[in-house]
């Protein structure tokens, strides 16, 4: 899911936007086919599981801990968006050598984010305004993912009242308002 923004960036680099057309679009006429057929499923994967984050059934409600301590964490998320961009600024389909370079590059970055528990820096939950905490005395949890601001979480905290999180994985929890 994490790679929608990528799946999305690559599909529309390899556009040829000066033979563009409606009836091309819908023949399915591009240059790369397959290339172009996987990201389009890798994107359906990607929309279909960010919709199911979004209605998970295994949400709870809590109040946060009053002696939670939290911490903003925004600089993690552009340091990962930025460990994408730069490869694909020389992203070219026509040699295979780079396209070969790139799946490797961003297989071993996705296998260091999930082996080091990194998975909540998540560029598409951004997009969604979310914002990513480091958190201690959360039970279980070191990052909440969640759409209160800082100050709307400290509030929360300190007012006792209630919200609906869910673990995303380990280690982190997506804490969303109770819509009232």
């Amino acid at each position: 899911m994490s790679y929608l923004p990528l799946y999305l960036w690559l599909l529309l680099s390899n556009v040829d936007y000066g033979n563009l057309s409606f009836e091309r679009l819908i023949k399915f006429q591009w240059n790369h086919r397959i290339f172009n057929s996987v990201l389009l499923i890798l994107i359906a994967i990607s929309i279909y599981k960010v919709t199911q984050l979004f209605r998970t059934d295994g949400k709870e409600k809590r109040t946060l801990p009053k002696n939670m301590e939290i911490t903003p964490e925004s600089d993690s998320l552009m340091n990962y968006v930025i460990t994408y961009v730069t490869p694909l600024l020389s992203f070219d389909l026509n040699d295979v050598k780079i396209v070969v370079m790139n799946i490797l590059l961003f297989l071993l970055i996705g296998l260091m984010y999930v082996g080091s528990s990194a998975t909540y820096l998540n560029p598409v939950l951004g997009i969604f305004g979310f914002r990513i905490f480091g958190v201690t005395d959360f039970t279980h949890a070191h990052h909440i993912i969640s759409n209160l601001s800082f100050d709307e979480l400290q509030a929360w905290k300190n007012n006792g009242r209630e919200v609906y999180s869910y673990r995303l994985g380990e280690g982190v929890y997506i804490v969303k308002r109770i819509k009232k």
